[in-house]
């Protein structure tokens, strides 16, 4: 037992000697040096190493003088191309024509003859403005029922308006006017010389009373000259009343050219009505099948177009490009942390409808920010630096209503103060 103790014991002391007997390597003389400085060397990057401060909120992008879409709003055939892509055009110039039943012609002029018409009846130009539809209309297609309507005005306009009752009926209430202005000047002067006749009558009345008095004459004598005075009073009575009846005729007949004037506007009321009405229906087919140039700008194609194609009702097919528009972006922000938000910091705006891992993101600059909050927070606008250039350069086309992600880059802080600053926040939940 005490050789085979002695046995292992030497084995040890053998196997300890070649470890202390045996030299180290560099690697591992200096791992620990190694160790310390890789450790020093990433502490230090934590310092030169930025990552930015973000917040996140949506956006909505929008633009004044926005481009204007070009949408079908009737299922059919393109009948008529009369612009193509690239092409300047100006507003309300027409850009084709859908398949319809009506004649595009008939129904583009009687749309041109309601203006007209509209203008001079604006102008109390009524016969003009009634002669507007003088001519006819072969094929108004889903609009003939609305026009046949619409003849039915115009004919009461004609024989109210056009046709002369109106102008005889005022003409005649005018002369009746001047008569009796002729009259009362008549009236008039006999009332002022009646009256004076009157006031020699009493003279004669009064003295004839002194002498009957004096009994110089007779009784008789005096009741004559009573008589007279009395009847030149009743004359001076009835040319007062005559004057009187003659103001109030004068008052009807200008109660009755008010009454003229009142129901020429309700005709003209009336007409107006039913020429909009006509505009309305007018207009909605119009909508439905007629291309128009909303604005001045250039026509821009999203698809080819050519004659007898079939379009879908909705359908986009382009757009006018006013040449001019600026864009931007207006975005809600939560509350939290919204006070490190201010004028000036960059916003990557990551459109939802394209993919910003493939054409990147647009670039904002904040140049508002609004300091009263709304339901969903508050409401900053975002100036697009390159407009709908991405960061990939990839220009993006313009629609009404896009929605993006937007990431405002508060500050960009250092790894280190981020790692400091969670460590102590870290250490002070712990103590609470």
């Amino acid at each position: 037992m005490a050789e085979e103790i002695k046995y292992h014991f030497s084995q040890r002391s053998e196997m300890a000697q070649e470890i202390i007997s045996r030299k180290p390597g560099f690697l591992e003389k200096s791992a620990l040096y190694l160790f310390l400085g890789i450790l020093v060397i990433l502490i230090s990057s934590t310092w030169f190493v930025k990552y930015p401060d973000i917040i996140e909120g949506k956006a909505l992008l929008s633009a004044t003088n926005a481009p204007k879409e070009l949408i079908i709003r009737h299922e059919g055939r393109l009948t008529k191309l009369l612009a193509g892509n690239r092409k300047q055009v100006v507003k309300n110039e027409l850009l084709g024509l859908m398949e319809s039943t009506a004649s595009h012609q008939d129904v583009l002029r009687l749309s041109s003859m309601i203006d007209k018409c509209i203008v001079l009846l604006n102008a109390n130009r009524f016969k003009e403005a009634a002669g507007c539809f003088s001519g006819g209309y072969g094929n108004l297609g889903e609009a003939r029922d609305a026009y046949r309507e619409f003849i039915g005005a115009l004919q009461q306009f004609d024989d109210y308006m056009v046709n002369g009752f109106y102008g005889r009926k005022m003409e005649m209430l005018r002369q009746d006017i001047e008569t009796l202005e002729q009259a009362k000047e008549v009236i008039q002067r006999q009332f002022e010389l009646t009256e004076q006749d009157m006031l020699l009558a009493e003279e004669s009345f009064n003295m004839n009373r002194n002498l009957f008095e004096e009994k110089v004459i007779a009784r008789e004598a005096f009741r004559n000259e009573k008589s007279k005075f009395v009847n030149k009073k009743m004359t001076v009575s009835q040319l007062s009343s005559a004057i009187l009846s003659n103001i109030t005729q004068k008052r009807e007949k200008l109660k009755e050219i008010d009454q003229l004037k009142h129901d020429l506007a309700q005709q003209k009321a009336l007409f107006l009505q039913a020429v909009q009405s006509l505009q309305n229906v007018v207009d909605e087919w119009k909508r439905k099948y007629v291309i128009v140039a909303p604005i001045d700008g250039e026509v821009v194609l999203n698809v080819p177009l050519q004659e007898q194609q079939f379009l879908q009702q909705g359908k986009m097919i382009g757009y006018i490009d006013p040449g001019h528009s600026h864009y931007f972006a207006e975005v809600n922000l939560p509350q939290a942390n919204f006070g490190k938000v201010d004028t000036g910091q960059q916003v990557q705006l990551r459109v939802a409808a394209y993919p910003f891992q493939e054409v990147g993101f647009l670039q904002g600059t904040i140049n508002y920010v609004s300091r009263v909050s709304t339901d969903s927070g508050f409401v900053a606008t975002v100036r697009l630096d390159n407009g709908l250039v991405t960061s990939n350069n990839v220009p993006l086309a313009y629609k009404s209503g896009l929605k993006a992600e937007a990431i405002v880059i508060t500050r960009n802080v250092r790894l280190m103060n981020r790692l400091v600053n969670n460590v102590f926040k870290s250490v002070s939940v712990g103590t609470k």
